[in-house]
């Protein structure tokens, strides 16, 4: 296997990473949901009820494998192959590749009517993460070093952890409409989020020099710089610290939404959500800026087999750890998030003929920083038994085609919900890894009605 492909496959597997939690559209169709008002606080249960763990993960980027695999008449190649221009590759590349995802595990929730209002409440652990990567690093890899320096600004990485602690509140005003809001205490646990604004690469013969200029945060949970005698980091002695202390910040949201029936079978839901943001506080702060010098690529690649691989690596890391100098614990260590902002629309009517069956659409757009998402579906469900509930919807948007599929099963006091959201373009056999550019949503719950 040659250099190229072993950074061709750690490309490939890195674009198999990405998660993307969304709002589950699905559940404004589904009859009896009882976490509805997750999508639209105004939707109001039918009964009281209690909920156990729903798990709600996803995937999204803007870049899939697509760009990075070509058919050709001896197969299927990579874009690192000879006989793939190096102009088509990096044509199909934007200038920055963003992974970027959230999930959400819905760990219990509660809903009851009361004064003629229904409430909500839940318990949620979410998390957001992802990284960029410039075209010009692939460039690097596809043609070598074309130019002594090479720009590689803009590469990116982080993860966040926190819980989430709502409150739901929804109302019918009359026959009509009803309103409701959700207002969210977010407490932030683990973060580490590392940003670069200047990053050279210089090939030097058979070395390779990268300076760099950037910061890196992480939360005291995450763990605790200590330096060396210089004043660098030093992360053989990296430290864990207040596992079960407070918090590392604060924040909060809030849904508001609004329900209206004008005519009937008619069915009108417009949402907005995680309308908020978190007051994070990295305890830790380390100014990277400076340069490191490395092995090139060929001796890499000579030395993969080697027994002296491992202590290169290691020198290699040292190197870049040193250009690491943490700055201490001060004020400016808090830094601001802003919440990815959902808004959503959803129309749906019951067949008059019928009223087991409806036809429906939702829209919805994303602000996701960097990468902002909308789409449109169409949808239909049935209701054929009282026990059994079945969504589809298909449409189109930012990503491309994208389907959805959703049931729900009732027995006994027990609701089971699952969905499943993609798009069109393939995965590559047993992977699952997305060729095109993707978006996807997998929500699986269980609920109980008192």
């Amino acid at each position: 296997m040659s250099k190229k492909m072993i950074l061709a496959a750690a490309a490939l597997m890195g674009a198999a990473l990405c998660l993307n939690a969304q709002t589950f559209q699905e559940g404004f169709f589904l009859r009896g949901y009882n976490r509805a008002y997750q999508y639209n606080p105004a939707i109001v249960g039918d009964n009281d009820f209690i909920g156990g763990v729903q798990w709600n993960y996803g995937l999204q980027n803007n870049v899939g494998v697509g760009a990075f695999l070509y058919p050709t008449e001896d197969g299927l190649v990579t874009a690192f192959h000879s006989s793939i221009p190096a102009e088509t590759f990096l044509g199909n590349l934007p200038d920055l590749s963003r992974f970027q995802g959230e999930f959400n595990a819905g760990l219990i929730s509660y809903g009851f009517w009361k004064a003629n209002a229904f409430h909500t409440i839940d318990i949620s652990v979410r998390g957001n993460f992802g990284f960029s990567l410039p075209a010009n690093l692939f460039g690097f890899i596809k043609q070598g070093a074309v130019t002594t320096k090479t720009d590689l600004s803009g590469t990116s990485f982080g993860g966040n952890l926190f819980v989430e602690l709502a409150y739901g509140y929804g109302r019918k005003l009359n026959d009509w409409l009803s309103i409701g809001g959700r207002a969210k205490l977010l407490l932030p646990m683990y973060g580490v989020n590392y940003d670069v604004s200047r990053m050279d690469l210089t090939t030097r013969e058979d070395k390779l020099e990268l300076q760099l200029r950037g910061d890196l945060y992480m939360t005291n949970r995450s763990g605790t710089m200590h330096t060396n005698d210089q004043g660098y980091w030093d992360l053989t002695k990296m430290t864990s610290k207040d596992k079960l202390g407070w918090p590392s910040g604060c924040g909060a949201a809030l849904d508001l939404g609004l329900l209206a029936t004008p005519a009937e079978g008619l069915t009108i839901s417009l949402s907005l959500l995680d309308f908020g943001a978190i007051y994070w506080y990295y305890g830790n702060r380390a100014s990277v800026g400076g340069t490191a010098t490395f092995e090139g690529l060929d001796v890499i690649y000579e030395q993969l087999n080697g027994d002296d691989l491992k202590d290169m690596l290691l020198a290699d890391g040292k190197d870049f750890l040193s250009l690491m100098r943490p700055i201490g614990y001060y004020d400016d260590n808090w830094r601001f998030q802003k919440m990815n902002l959902n808004a959503n629309l959803g129309v749906k009517y019951e067949m008059p003929f019928y009223r087991r069956l409806a036809i429906g659409a939702t829209g919805r757009y994303i602000g996701s920083q960097g990468m902002p998402y909308w789409e449109g579906r169409g949808a239909l469900e049935i209701n054929p038994v009282d026990w059994l509930d079945i969504t589809a919807n298909l449409g189109g948007g930012t990503q491309g085609m994208v389907f959805g599929l959703a049931a729900s099963v009732k027995f006994h006091h027990f609701n089971l919900t699952a969905g499943w959201e993609d798009g069109f373009g393939g995965t590559l056999r047993y992977w699952r890894i997305p060729v095109q550019r993707n978006f996807r949503t997998l929500v699986v719950g269980i609920s109980y009605n008192l």
